[in-house]
Parts: C-alpha cells; sequence; structure tokens
C-alpha cells in the first residue's frame, strides 16, 4: 500500500563527540568506540512516486553522483532486498545537498538513512528500527545512528547502540578545502604504532551528568591524530580562538567543530570565522531524520 505519492525528508548530519578504535575484525573492519551526535544542518531529500519503474536521482550539484554507485540507490535496492516489495512506480529523488563531502559529517549515511525511513513510510512496510538499521548496517557503519540519531554510544562496527542524553549547547562546524576519505583515515590510523587512547567512561559520566565543561575537557578523536594535518589544526585553532569552549575534528574528518554554550554565542563566533569552504552553525537535534510536511 502506497501512503502518499510525495515526501520530503530532512537527512541530519551527525558529529563525533568522542572516536576511539579498539579492535580490528578479521574481516578488515575497525571496532569503533564512539559517541555521535546528530547536528540540525541538514541534506534534504525530495520523494516523488511516478508511473514507470526504477529510481532516479537528480541534484543541482555537478558533482553528486546519481549512478549505481550512489548510497541513496543502494539503499533503495538493499530495502527492496529486505521487503521484497514491488513498488510499482518511478521513485524519482531530488537532493539538496548541504552536508559536505569527505567531512566526517555522514552526509551519505544521513541520505540512506532517510531514504530507508522514507520507503518505509511511504510504503506502509512498517519496519522496526531494528530491521531498519541491519539494512542500514550493510551500506554503512554510520547508517544505523543516522536510521535513530540523537546522542549515542555507538560500538562494535556502529550497530551497537546505548541512548545518552543530549548536551545543551551549540556548535560551530566549519571544514578546510582539504577533504578525508575514511579509508584513507583509517589507513593512516593503522600505521601507527601506540596510538592515544580515550578516557570514554570519565566523557560519559559527564554527559550523563549534563556537564558541559567536562564534555569538553574530554573530547577525543583518535584519527585526528592519525591524520596530522596543518590545515585540521589551524580550523581547531581559529575555532578556540573565536570562542569555543572546545574544538575537534569529527569523524574521518575534514570538518572541524567546536562546542558554545549557546547559539548566540555560536553565531557570535562564525560571523568571525571567514575562508572556510564549509561553515554551519547548528544545535544538538534529538533524531537523525525528520519528516518535513
Amino acid at each position: 500500500m502506497v501512503t502518499c505519492s510525495n515526501l520530503k525528508i530532512k537527512a541530519y548530519g551527525k558529529i563525533n563527540l568522542a572516536l576511539d578504535i579498539v579492535g580490528k575484525r578479521d574481516d578488515g573492519y575497525h571496532m569503533l568506540n564512539t559517541v555521535m551526535q546528530s547536528v540540525s544542518c541538514f541534506d534534504l531529500l525530495d520523494f516523488t512516486l511516478s508511473e514507470g519503474e526504477g529510481i532516479e536521482l537528480t541534484c543541482k550539484l555537478d558533482s553528486f553522483p546519481k549512478g549505481e554507485d550512489n548510497i541513496i540507490t543502494k539503499a533503495y535496492h538493499a530495502f527492496a532486498d529486505f521487503t521484497h516489495i514491488d513498488f510499482g512506480c518511478k521513485i524519482t529523488v531530488n537532493v539538496e545537498k548541504n552536508l559536505p563531502s569527505q567531512a566526517g559529517m555522514g552526509g551519505g549515511s544521513a541520505d540512506a538513512a532517510a531514504t530507508l525511513r522514507a520507503l518505509d513510510f511511504m510504503f506502509d512496510t512498517r519496519l522496526t528500527d531494528e530491521q531498519l538499521c541491519s539494512i542500514g548496517v550493510a551500506l554503512g557503519a554510520d547508517v544505523p545512528f543516522c536510521i535513530t540519531g540523537g546522542t549515542r554510544l555507538c560500538q562494535g562496527v556502529g550497530e551497537i547502540m546505548s541512548n545518552l542524553p543530549s548536551p545543551d549547547c551549540a556548535f560551530v562546524i566549519i571544514k578546510p578545502d582539504v577533504g578525508i576519505s575514511t579509508p584513507e583515515a583509517f589507513k593512516k590510523y593503522d600505521s601507527i604504532s601506540n596510538p592515544k587512547r580515550c578516557n570514554m567512561d570519565v566523557l560519559l559520566r559527564y554527559i550523563g551528568g549534563g556537564k558541559l565543561f567536562g564534555i569538553c575537557s574530554n573530547l577525543f578523536n583518535v584519527l585526528e591524530y592519525a591524520a596530522d594535518r596543518e590545515e585540521i589544526a589551524h580550523a581547531v585553532h581559529e575555532l578556540k580562538n573565536s570562542g569555543a569552549l572546545s574544538a575537534l575534528m569529527t569523524g574521518s574528518g575534514s570538518a572541524v567543530f567546536g562546542v558554545f554554550p549557546d547559539i548566540a554565542s555560536a553565531q557570535t563566533a562564525a560571523e568571525k570565522l571567514s575562508g572556510w569552504s564549509y561553515k554551519c552553525v547548528c544545535q544538538p537535534v534529538k533524531q537523525g531524520w525528520e519528516f518535513v510536511y
């Protein structure tokens, strides 16, 4: 059954308040210990059903891939394989792409998660979060988090999640011109003989108690140390100079976020920051997606 022929959904980005690597599986996947936070900057996906078959992607950005390799298309096929559904129509997805690529903000994962949520709603398949996440984890390690979102401790390859209270703060996110691919970041980590470690228990205690200064004192990303990029260090420096309580590279980079006590101080700081390929003032959000009615 089709519940609607048109649906818009926000695909919220994410940052990592902490990211540590605690092992590596036989298949090469790294075992993570990370705290992810959904943030209010987003891609907007507009789904339209029409006569025909298959899926078509449209986007104003020339650099946006529109073929079978796009993670939205992969999510469409994975959803069909899991549900055995015959869509019986053509699905056109127009993507308003705001989240940058090779930034560590989960832009592709957010789009995949939003696609699974949209298809589940439009075709009334009523999958549970667990079922959607089981589809999503095969698409990417961040997809299960983006399907749920909020503030979560994510372990394993990202599929083992525990809910956490969201911090009361705001963020400014900036991205240098340089991009860092996820495989490149993990390869660099693998070359380090004695990487620094995250004191995750302390961070989780401060998150649980809503202690922003304690949270800021314990932000950690092992991939930032592995990257050792001058552009990342400069972004961290600029955010702290603008008034951030702390600053950290998110995910595999190259975006860097600064933490501020409120949205007003974040906006004031953002006005001082210029010359970045991407800049966003945002706040924590409670889930990884939102329908737009």
